[in-house]
């Protein structure tokens, strides 16, 4: 096993409820997607405040790694590569945490002949998000594995880009959606949605390079 926690047990665990706490609050984002299009206001409402907690856990988390990180006798190239991991994947629960709030401040309203292709590119989203924290774990702890999982995490984007596609065309040409205004609204917040496989992708580009880097 190739891992940087050889001698650090303290970095292990810090690293590895890091990966928990965006994991959890991707888990979170997915139920509250239902119950928005459920219109269960009230559950929406406890996950969105449970996600921001865990926003700022993962904060905390982040700060702590970054001390941590020094007290150990990592290269300062590989140093960095972390720091610069860490740091990008604590985007994919700010995003997930900032998308939340934007559905419950806005409240955009969705057709009921989409809920289910709504649900559907959010799962998606979610899976290419999960296969990156599998391959951020395995670059820690058994570095041969990343490309598997990163195959994994664009697999899982292209399969929300295909939803997105639908959905919008749905929007556009289904007879479903009068106003152009609210065309253009509903675009807008499934293209939020999506953005985490977006977001996913360019991380997973990026935990490729710091791979092929570790093994040289």
């Amino acid at each position: 096993m190739n891992s940087f926690f050889n001698k650090s047990m303290e970095l292990n665990s810090k690293i590895e409820k890091f990966l928990d706490t965006i994991s959890n609050s991707l888990t979170l984002f997915e139920k509250a997607m239902r119950l928005y299009l459920e219109e269960n206001h009230e559950s929406y409402q406890d996950h969105l405040k449970r996600i921001c907690e865990l926003e700022s856990e993962a904060d905390a988390l982040e700060t702590e790694i970054k001390v941590t990180l020094y007290k150990f006798m990592l290269l300062p190239d590989t140093r960095a590569d972390v720091l610069s991991l860490v740091k990008s994947l604590d985007n994919i629960i700010d995003m997930v945490e900032d998308i939340t709030k934007d559905y419950n401040i806005q409240k955009p309203v969705f057709p009921k002949e989409i809920h289910k292709d709504i649900q559907e590119m959010t799962k998606s989203s979610i899976q290419s998000s999960e296969s990156l924290l599998l391959a951020a774990r395995a670059f820690f702890n058994e570095v041969h594995l990343v490309s598997s999982y990163s195959n994994k995490i664009k697999f899982f984007e292209h399969e929300a880009d295909i939803m997105e596609d639908k959905i919008n065309n749905q929007i556009f040409n289904g007879g479903i959606v009068n106003d152009l205004a609210e065309k253009m609204q509903l675009k807008r917040f499934v293209s939020k949605i999506s953005s985490i496989a977006d977001e996913a992708e360019l991380i997973g580009d990026k935990l490729t390079i710091f791979t092929i880097k570790r093994e040289i």
